[in-house]
């Protein structure tokens, strides 16, 4: 019995802190020889708070990065982060690791 008590109530704190977790979200990243940047945008019909890190691969081999923290997306709304490049190593590669919540009430 106390089995059955345990596992359904975690099962229910499982469940409803699951609304409270981030979930990783889509980024389009553009890469050019001077800049990589990438947008989030929020599709769906509640905000959003998103943290995030581009990076971009240089020819020469180092990987620049750019982080930004608890931005606020409104319904449709959208944000850029972008990293640019030193004059004569361009850009060979880049990429982006978004994760975003939803705003608690």
């Amino acid at each position: 019995m106390k089995l059955k008590v345990f596992l359904t109530a975690l099962l229910m704190t499982l469940s409803v802190s699951s609304f409270a977790q981030f979930f990783p979200a889509k980024a389009l990243v553009t890469v050019l020889p001077g800049q990589v940047a990438a947008q989030v945008v929020n599709p769906y019909y509640q905000p959003i708070i998103c943290n995030g890190q581009v990076f971009g691969q240089t020819a020469y081999g180092p990987v620049f990065n750019a982080f930004f923290l608890e931005q606020f997306l409104p319904a449709g709304g959208y944000r850029f982060a972008v990293v640019n490049a030193l004059p004569g190593n361009p850009f060979v590669g880049g990429w982006a690791n978004i994760h975003c919540r939803f705003a608690g009430y």
